[in-house]
């Protein structure tokens, strides 16, 4: 009984933590994708998010495709389950690679199109909860498409 009570009392406790943590990094989205005239409720679909945020970050087109497949890829196999047993393991660790290579290149063509280094990409991919609220908050002005290309 003992046990129940600890799983209980720590899901009543991180899952309001959670929701709301989530919620703040859609939220910055939501504004960053609007500072880049892109469509803000991409902010609250995943795969699609990611799109938009490539779009508008860089307007290549490659880039976008190949970090919107990652994301897929990556969500589906935690979706199915695929690394449950030792013989697929191996498959989602080059997936949760994969999207992190594309998760880094994406954010750091981001930070760039509003004028921060390197460090704040980072940030954007290992904390977005803090990150994206920050890069809303921080009044940085959208400078365009970091490869020139205006999607």
């Amino acid at each position: 009984m003992g046990d129940l009570f600890l799983i209980n009392s720590l899901a009543t406790l991180w899952f309001p933590a959670i929701v709301i943590l989530m919620l703040s990094t859609i939220a910055g989205r939501w504004v960053v994708l609007g500072k880049m005239g892109r469509r803000r409720w991409a902010a609250i679909i995943p795969v699609f998010s990611t799109w938009e945020v490539s779009e508008g970050a860089s307007g290549n087109r490659t880039l976008s495709v190949t970090a919107s497949a990652a994301s897929t890829a990556y969500l589906v196999s935690i979706l199915l389950g695929v690394g449950r047993y030792f013989e697929t393991q191996w498959l989602v660790t080059l997936l949760f690679a994969f999207w992190v290579v594309t998760q880094l290149i994406v954010s750091e063509r981001l930070a760039r199109s509003f004028g921060a280094g390197a460090g704040y990409a980072a940030g954007l991919v290992l904390v977005p909860i803090v990150a994206y609220p920050l890069l809303v908050m921080d009044r940085r002005v959208y400078l365009g498409p970091v490869d020139g290309v205006k999607a």
